[in-house]
């Protein structure tokens, strides 16, 4: 966490954002937040971690007020402490709610010999990424549309396929799993290729103060290549670069978040459901399976393989990141409100891996929708 707190420990690592860092009200319900470390699986001390933030806090009150012959010392003592504030980053967010089922069998998928046979697919396995020709590219590219059809309401933007470490910190992501970049300088800061994902389309945010006059909830979406670390298996559904759909909301209130949420998982479950034909359910996933910045999480699966997200964040990422908003004075329709962090649910979706799916039922004789076969027979 030092990229995202450098302000405050020193080092050579670039000053990208001011988090919150008043945390004592993360630690006031410490049941709540064992339980989400627990849940986890996360080997953290909780109460070590409450104990020496507490003293990193006191002396950064302490610096704060302080005159400038007594802010030097302070600072080097705020630096001496620097774990009690990193240690208090790195905790996950709480749990609203977590599933109880089991993660479903996987099914396998043939997808990638059927189509490398047929010559729509090559695989290349030093780089660990896929490249398709033919109808999978057109049934690729009316996935896309589609998606961005679902959610009208969602301003397009083109976010930036790069990502500084102190974003990827404030997300609380597993630094390993993403793909390190640099221009091959000693100077480069840290910076990570991301393509379209929660890290992409947060950045464009950074230290934001929504006024009175936007529309809420404010919603943005994107879609593209996204990209991460090498696994073992290369094929559409776990290559280092796919496509997906990302789209996330800002909103005020709990209330709001929870509409958005039901209404992600009505839309996207119907239209992979209804409108592609493939058999899917939601599940709410277990605390296990919740990564750290969720406060809860659906996905939506079909046979094992999850081809949609569904993340309730609450406020987690936005204290980390500086985006707010601004309070409204009261008038006759409504009482005053104060100054706030926004709260976030951000969904992503899999566009690999429903045409994995896709070529996996054809494979087993069922035929895509009568749309996807006229769209294919034009394309040729």
């Amino acid at each position: 966490m030092s990229h995202l707190a450098a302000r405050f420990v020193g080092g050579a690592d670039v000053h990208v954002v001011d988090p919150l860092v008043d945390l004592r009200s993360v630690f006031e319900n410490t049941d709540q937040l064992k339980e989400a470390v627990e849940s986890r699986n996360l080997k953290i001390d909780v109460e070590k971690v409450k104990t020496e933030y507490g003293e990193w806090f006191d002396v950064y009150q302490k610096w704060k007020s302080a005159d400038k012959e007594a802010m030097q010392p302070l600072k080097a003592e705020l630096r001496s402490k620097k774990d009690g504030l990193l240690n208090a980053l790195a905790l996950p967010n709480l749990i609203h709610h977590a599933g109880k089922k089991q993660t479903p069998l996987l099914k396998p998928s043939k997808h990638a010999q059927y189509l490398a046979q047929q010559g729509l697919m090559r695989i290349d396995k030093q780089n660990h990424v896929i490249h398709l020709v033919g109808y999978p590219v057109v049934v690729q590219r009316m996935i896309r549309e589609q998606l961005v059809d679902l959610f009208p309401g969602c301003q397009p933007i083109s976010p930036s396929y790069f990502a500084r470490a102190a974003i990827i910190e404030a997300l609380n992501i597993d630094k390993s799993t993403c793909i390190p970049f640099t221009d091959g300088s000693a100077s480069f800061p840290l910076t990570y290729l991301v393509g379209n994902s929660l890290a992409a389309i947060t950045s464009p945010f950074l230290k934001t103060s929504f006024g009175q006059k936007n529309e809420w909830p404010i919603s943005v979406q994107c879609t593209g290549a996204s990209y991460t670390e090498k696994k073992n298996q290369v094929d559409l559904c776990n290559a280092r670069q796919r496509m997906k759909h990302c789209a996330l909301w800002m909103c005020k209130s709990a209330e709001e978040m929870e509409g958005i949420v039901n209404d992600a998982n009505v839309r996207v479950g119907a239209y992979l459901d209804e409108g592609l034909e493939l058999e899917v359910k939601v599940r709410e996933l277990r605390g296990s399976e919740l990564k750290n910045y969720e406060s809860q999480a659906f996905v939506i699966e079909n046979r094992g393989l999850t081809l949609s997200r569904v993340s309730r964040i609450g406020d987690y990422i936005s204290k980390r990141l500086n985006i707010q908003y601004s309070g409204s004075p009261a008038s006759e329709t409504s009482e005053a409100t104060e100054d706030g962090f926004v709260n976030m649910v951000y969904v992503e979706t899999d566009i690999d891996r429903i045409l994995a799916r896709l070529v996996d039922d054809l494979i087993e004789g069922k035929e895509p929708p009568k749309y996807i076969r006229d769209a294919i027979k034009k394309s040729f």
